[in-house]
């Protein structure tokens, strides 16, 4: 009686699942001085029951009857099998392998838990004498023990997934909390990486991604693209931001300085080492360091930055020991990477090593709805700077940019707005006469003074083929209103403005035209 009130009171202040099950079977183990308790519970979303003993685990389908536990979980019902019973149980490999740890001569009680329950929550397995097993079936205190054992399994079992669901709520949160974070993060680099195209959106998403890691990345775009404020714009959102942000033009720097300049130098290293320097990548120890234009490096020192990238550490020209280097690495370039890794003038590990995150910075030419966005960043930009008032842009200019293929991207667009504002009078808007010849009409792909007009088509119409001119001018003019007003987002006042004409007309000709 005292053994049993004493296990009840310990079993039920156990919290582990495991601690619980081994304090009972060991408590069984001692109290009934027999050798083999098992104790079966559900697994893997309860399709199969699973025991241990020592270091062997066993598992049975609970819907294979060819052992006897599948029948006590089904019909929650004890089996008593004595040795001549057993004979009728050998389909079941695993149940045999367990029986063979019984004594010779020992039955084996199969009883359902809770015992009594229509519910069966686990299996609980005992080896002994048939009269010492039967007794056990006709014990209630026997029966109380096992049911405050799988009463307390199944509070730990609540426990736990109380606790998983807290668990999984506080992730949920702790996401949510991330991902409106980063859409605020993203929202303000608005004001750095201007534009509301599809394609700027996505790249901000992608700045604010990577800042929250410690990946190498590798910005690749034309020049004039805006490499070097993604690289900052990475350094600003990571948890580096606190330190320096050191940036080398690895095409400006000569050859036989670049090394000098990367790792430092002890004194005495070269003529003219009359002191030890230190090199960038110390600066930028515990910050970021961005290696623009790493594609023209020489290959003798990408096979020292990989080393400095795999160990972490470098050695200074001249110096005798090595320094322990902790930068996050931004790399850029406007040349094809894997390309030059393929005609071997860039080594492919490094490339692989730089490429951990790949950004592609979108040309100006695939983006122009965010021109208007630019224009009228630089024009603030060139206000602040200059003291005065620039009031805009006409649609006109805007328009004639739009219409510039911006080989030199968005440094262009702003040496030409800030040329434009400087031939703008205080308090007026930009027109097209302040870009004085430096933006190109580009609508006609006929050239005025062209020998073979003939041959050359006009606004997608083929001259040669015209022979029904009023029909062909309705064409061009329908093709100049439908382009213009794509220029503009289907915004029918700016481009009404841009082609000089009234709103209404211009809805007058959309209309007679079938121009949604």
């Amino acid at each position: 009686m005292a053994d049993w009130l004493s296990l009840a009171a310990t079993l039920s202040g156990i919290r582990d699942q495991q601690t619980l099950t081994d304090t009972f079977v060991d408590a069984l183990k001692s109290n009934l001085q027999i050798s083999n308790v098992w104790v079966m519970l559900p697994c893997q979303q309860g399709r199969k029951l699973c025991a241990k003993d020592n270091d062997q685990h066993f598992e049975w389908e609970v819907d294979d009857f060819g052992h006897p536990f599948a029948h006590v979980f089904q019909s929650s019902s004890a089996m008593l099998l004595d040795p001549t019973k057993l004979n009728y149980w050998q389909e079941n490999t695993v149940f045999v392998e367990l029986m063979n740890h019984r004594k010779r001569g020992e039955s084996v009680l199969v009883m359902p838990l809770p015992p009594g329950a229509r519910k069966t929550k686990a299996i609980l397995t005992i080896t002994g004498s048939s009269h010492q097993l039967s007794s056990l079936l006709a014990d209630p205190q026997w029966q109380s023990i096992c049911e405050i054992f799988i009463n307390q399994s199944q509070i730990i079992q609540d426990l736990g997934e109380e606790h998983r669901q807290i668990s999984a709520l506080s992730s949920s949160i702790k996401r949510i909390r991330n991902d409106e974070q980063k859409r605020e993060q993203a929202y303000e680099l608005k004001n750095v990486l201007i534009g509301g195209s599809r394609l700027m959106q996505e790249m901000r998403e992608k700045v604010v991604t990577v800042a929250q890691s410690s990946l190498n990345v590798l910005i690749c775009g034309d020049t004039g693209t805006g490499k070097e404020l993604v690289a900052r714009a990475v350094h600003e959102l990571s948890d580096r931001s606190e330190r320096p942000f050191i940036a080398i033009n690895c095409a400006a720097i000569p050859e036989n300085l670049l090394e000098s300049e990367l790792f430092g130098h002890a004194k005495g290293a070269f003529s003219g080492a009359d002191r030890a320097k230190q090199g960038l990548i110390a600066d930028a120890q515990g910050g970021t360091l961005f290696l623009d234009e790493i594609g023209d490096m020489p290959l003798a020192l990408q096979a020292k930055l990989l080393r400095v990238l795999e160990t972490r550490t470098y050695r200074p020209v001249g110096a005798s020991s090595e320094v322990n280097a902790d930068f996050r690495l931004v790399a850029a370039t406007h040349v094809a990477m894997e390309q030059k890794a393929e005609e071997g003038s860039f080594r492919r590990d490094l490339y692989y090593r730089l490429n951990q995150f790949p950004v592609f910075m979108p040309e100006l030419k695939i983006r122009k709805e965010d021109i208007p966005e630019l224009c009228k960043h630089f024009i603030a930009e060139y206000n602040n700077q200059e003291g005065v008032h620039i009031a805009g842009i006409r649609y006109a200019a805007l328009d004639l940019l739009n219409r510039h293929n911006f080989p030199g991207n968005v440094r262009e667009l702003r040496n030409l707005i800030e040329y434009a504002c400087a031939l703008t009078a205080n308090g007026e808007e930009i027109t097209p006469s302040s870009f004085s010849g430096r933006v190109l009409q580009q609508t006609s792909p006929v050239a005025a003074n062209s020998d073979d007009v003939n041959s050359e088509s006009y606004i997608g119409v083929d001259i040669d083929d015209i022979n029904n001119l009023k029909a062909a001018v309705q064409n061009f003019e329908s093709s100049v209103i439908r382009y213009r007003l794509s220029s503009y987002g289907g915004d029918r006042s700016k481009a009404a403005e841009s082609l000089g004409l009234p709103k209404r007309t211009l809805a007058h000709k959309c209309l007679k035209m079938e121009i949604d």
